[in-house]
């Protein structure tokens, strides 16, 4: 082609113009340049006017960002403009014969195949099928993210949260960039759904690192993106997070509204246990309401009784039902604030050693803090044997950070305060204080929400 300034011109404009849609498309030249398989650079200095590709990647910048031909077409028009500014001698033959010229008979009032005014031009037609067919990708892509989000939710107690929160925060960057995008609608409802749930553990992860607001709003984000996906489940979990971040934050009344709810969207799906155990029963317990509280333990467990027997302990944010030890230990907690110390032990019996087999620290922590309570409380009180399990507790979750763990930790300190000349109570304080300082002198693991 001859570089003349006015192709030199068109050209640039061009690559403003490719720069322009895929800003428009929430996209970066690195995320645009994985969707139409060349190298960052090739899009960057493409945009710039420093590259002139064929035709095959003008063709591929429109399927991706879903332009209906225009990129193509622009290009088609410089090539044909450099053609004919070019020299006689120097021109390179067409490899094929012009198309016929319509007949007198073929103008727009017949609808002629060269009367543009009449017919969609053949690109555009062709990138329709392209956007067709490139639900083949997107149902790869969901497919990557599900994975990631589900192994993510199995990782939660396993992994400290700031390392889980550094591995999330870019897949939920990138599933924005995905949102942007026009995906088939079975294709939109899996990726808000995973949005959600990428948005839920979020809102978990800023509660256990002490960012309350932002927790909040995540978990607030959760549920809109469920709404908007229209799943009633999804719905349901969503209002069971939201459940577990007001009960941790003082919430109670907001806890047991939020677990209500996602009891009305769930019927008989798989969070019902969930919402009624660690939602509902937890909440009615710092409520005053033991016969509210007994009612909601005997309902989760006969929901239990109805599943299949699984021995895998499920996660604190389960995408399917609810174990029996996540049951048991839940049903202890709300007995604790009861001060029912026997239905306390009685739960915890089991639930300790399942939490030990499966490595879950935060479980193991908490279910530790809840038995050294029910012993403070007992008739005969047993403090020795408490503060031993409190500072194992400690020990399991020295290096993560639980909000949760840390509130637990408070409750059994007011509780062994009879007992706070032991030099074991001193050293639990002593520790609890460790960690406060650290977390105040540490960052802020997330930006607050205003």
């Amino acid at each position: 082609m001859a570089d003349t300034d006015e192709i030199t011109t068109a050209r640039r404009a061009l690559g403003r113009q490719l720069a322009q849609l895929r800003r428009d498309a929430n996209l970066t030249q690195q995320g645009l340049a994985r969707l139409v398989q060349y190298g960052r650079s090739s899009v960057a200095n493409t945009e710039t006017g420093r590259q002139h590709p064929e035709r095959e990647f003008w063709a591929r910048c429109d399927t991706a960002l879903h332009t209906c031909g225009v990129l193509a077409q622009e290009y088609d028009r410089i090539a044909k403009r450099a053609q004919r500014i070019q020299p006689q001698s120097t021109a390179v033959p067409s490899k094929t014969p012009d198309r016929p010229q319509p007949t007198a008979g073929t103008g727009s009032t017949e609808g002629g195949e060269n009367d543009s005014a009449f017919w969609e031009t053949e690109d555009c037609i062709n990138a329709r099928r392209l956007a067709l067919k490139s639900g083949t990708d997107d149902d790869a892509r969901l497919s990557y993210l599900e994975g990631e989000v589900h192994r993510a939710i199995a990782d939660n107690e396993r992994l400290p949260s700031a390392v889980l929160l550094a591995r999330m925060r870019p897949l939920r960057a990138y599933v924005d960039q995905l949102m942007a995008g026009r995906q088939h609608p079975p294709q939109r409802a899996r990726l808000y759904t995973l949005a959600a749930h990428l948005s839920g553990l979020l809102g978990a992860l800023a509660l256990d690192l002490g960012a309350f607001r932002v927790a909040h709003a995540y978990a607030a984000e959760a549920f809109d993106l469920a709404d908007t996906a229209q799943q009633h489940d999804v719905r349901a979990w969503a209002r069971a997070t939201q459940s577990l971040i007001a009960f941790y934050t003082g919430e109670h009344h907001d806890a047991l509204a939020y677990a209500q709810d996602g009891l009305r969207h769930s019927g008989s799906g798989p969070h019902t246990i969930r919402l009624t155990i660690n939602g509902k029963a937890r909440a009615l317990a710092h409520l005053g309401d033991r016969y509210g509280v007994d009612e909601a333990v005997n309902h989760a467990f006969t929901m239990l009784a109805e599943q299949p027997h699984d021995t895998t302990v499920s996660t604190s944010l389960a995408l399917g039902p609810y174990c029996y030890p996540r049951t048991a230990a839940n049903a202890a907690t709300a007995y604790l604030v009861l001060n029912c110390g026997k239905n306390v032990t009685a739960h915890l019996s089991g639930a300790i050693d399942a939490f030990d087999a499966a490595e879950l620290r935060g479980p193991q922590a908490l279910s530790r803090l809840d038995l050294a309570t029910a012993y403070l409380h007992h008739a005969d009180p047993d403090p020795e044997q408490a503060a031993e399990l409190a500072l194992n507790a400690l020990a399991l979750t020295a290096d993560h950070r639980y909000e949760s763990v840390n509130q637990r930790t408070h409750q059994f300190l007011t509780s062994a305060k009879p007992f706070a000349a032991m030099p074991q109570m001193r050293h639990i304080a002593e520790q609890l204080a460790v960690r406060a300082h650290r977390s105040r002198r540490a960052p802020p693991a997330l930006p607050f929400a205003t």
